[in-house]
């Protein structure tokens, strides 16, 4: 009586099609993630118009327990107010976002609700296109950041050093370079694979159990809501120790410039 709603399915690795608007073809992932980002964004306006000095509303106390809390790891990892205020919207969006995304996967009944023999909602980051958006946002904003803060120029020294032209340097600079482009496909990979992984794993337990799959599945769920948090936050706080590593080399070598300045003109 409870498989059905405890029912999983190992999804296709790309998304399904659920019907057209336009040009547009809306897949399942797209609509659940749209259906969150509705669901967030109206959750969150109601603990905000409930915040208080001392909030009498439970919801708003508990989403500024986790403001405040993502604001503090945050900020000690920064080091810099004004950048923390800079850039902490972006990454408490991207854990909140991305851990409900995560925690749609595994929610009992959901791949019962089908449209035309097709899966309604399906976790929106177990969409290799999603998690690849999310890590080109995160990185596009890391080097945007890094040519705002120290220039063309410093960003260009940041992989090749003022001397390009030396083949070490250059070699060097090439590896950094592919480092850069690697650090956006782990972003996209590490997410998408421990999340599908973890649908697949529900499934493969839940078949092996045959009629007791649903009592087979439970500690499984909860290891998989663990690791839900886990990517949401893994995410997060490597989207900002990009932000810092992307001029810390600049800092760094300005810091050297000037010992080296000072101790020549003591």
């Amino acid at each position: 009586m409870l498989m059905p709603f405890f029912a999983f399915e190992v999804e296709p690795l790309g998304a399904q099609p659920l019907f057209k608007l336009g040009p547009l073809t809306i897949t399942n992932t797209i609509l659940t993630g749209l259906v969150i980002g509705a669901a967030l964004v109206t959750t969150l306006i109601m603990a905000a118009r409930a915040s208080q000095i001392w909030p009498k509303s439970r919801l708003a106390y508990y989403v500024e327990s986790l403001v405040e809390l993502m604001r503090g790891m945050v900020s000690e990892l920064f080091g810099d107010e004004a950048m923390t205020a800079r850039y902490f919207p972006l990454l408490i969006t991207l854990f909140v976002f991305i851990l409900a995304c995560n925690l749609t996967g595994i929610l009992p009944g959901i791949e019962t609700l089908t449209y035309h023999h097709t899966s309604l909602f399906r976790a929106w980051t177990t969409d290799l296109n999603s998690t690849a958006a999310l890590a080109v946002l995160t990185m596009g904003v890391v080097e945007v950041h890094a040519i705002k803060t120290i220039g063309f120029r410093g960003y260009f020294q940041h992989f090749f050093t003022h001397q390009p032209w030396k083949p070490l340097n250059l070699f060097v600079g090439l590896l950094d370079v592919f480092g850069e482009l690697m650090r956006l496909v782990t972003l996209m990979l590490r997410l998408f694979g421990v999340i599908y992984g973890g649908e697949a794993l529900l499934f493969a337990i839940g078949a092996v159990g045959g009629n007791l799959g649903w009592l087979t599945m439970l500690p499984i769920m909860f290891l998989e809501i663990f690791f839900c948090f886990v990517q949401a936050y893994l995410f997060m706080m490597l989207s900002a120790s990009y932000l810092v590593m992307s001029t810390s080399m600049h800092d760094q070598e300005h810091s050297v410039a000037e010992t080296r300045v000072a101790a020549g003109t003591a």
